[in-house]
């Protein structure tokens, strides 16, 4: 993994790409220690990434197979970091650093979680291995902004599966979830668990993040990402 220290970001913005998955173990990002979901690259090589073009491609291809620097700023850590990553053709997978990225703000990024409370047994989200209290769903393939659109994906999706992506405070790492919500299941709700959001039920900030490997497959209102 890529040796890392803290450091700052001067122009004061707040844009970058984020780190949506990392495709699989072995890539240059995991090697890097990307986590999806949580981080944001903001530089390479000196250069700023606060605009959404083609640079961050360019640069990738001009330094293949030789390392480069980037800066990284995790929503979780609430920090930055300098890391180096190996930008490679040979490594196996799709990409240069086997990662899917897409441009947008980090502001609020720590916000867009929701804590799984009580769970019921038997029911939907047990079914599908959630865990109470330590497991914060922070992503599905349906773009998650505001705190209402997991409760209207929910509703939704009543009888058919939807892909959730779950980090646990156990594992400190992310894991793919598919749960069916179903109103009939027996218990409340559809899920038959407590959902949390806002300030009381964010991740809790750790003073250092490790690497996480996960693999999505968009079908639903899909997000507009490149695959690096």
């Amino acid at each position: 993994m890529g040796g890392s220290q803290s450091v700052e970001v001067s122009d004061g913005g707040t844009e970058g790409y984020h780190v949506l998955k990392v495709v699989q173990e072995g890539s240059p990002g995991q090697k890097a220690g990307l986590e999806p979901f949580f981080d944001f690259i903001l530089q390479i090589n000196g250069v700023r990434l606060n605009q959404d073009n083609d640079e961050l491609k360019e640069i990738l291809q001009a330094s293949c197979e030789k390392s480069v620097e980037i800066i990284v700023y995790s929503s979780k850590t609430q920090g930055t970091r300098v890391t180096n990553i190996t930008p490679s053709a040979l490594w196996g997978g799709q990409g240069l650093l086997g990662v899917s990225i897409r441009f947008c703000s980090f502001e609020g990024a720590n916000e867009n979680v929701w804590h799984v409370l009580d769970v019921e047994p038997n029911s939907p989200a047990a079914v599908a291995g959630l865990r109470q209290h330590t497991d914060y769903i922070v992503g599905s393939d349906t773009q998650l902004q505001e705190a209402g659109d997991l409760y209207n994906l929910i509703e939704a999706f009543d009888g058919k599966p939807i892909r959730l992506y779950v980090y646990s405070t156990e594992t400190d790492s992310c894991r793919q979830v598919i749960v069916t919500p179903n109103s009939k299941w027996g218990g409340s709700g559809s899920l038959g668990c407590g959902i949390g959001y806002g300030y009381l039920h964010r991740i809790p900030s750790k003073p250092q993040s490790a690497s996480s490997n996960v693999t999505s497959k968009s079908d639903q209102m899909p997000i507009e990402v490149s695959n690096l």
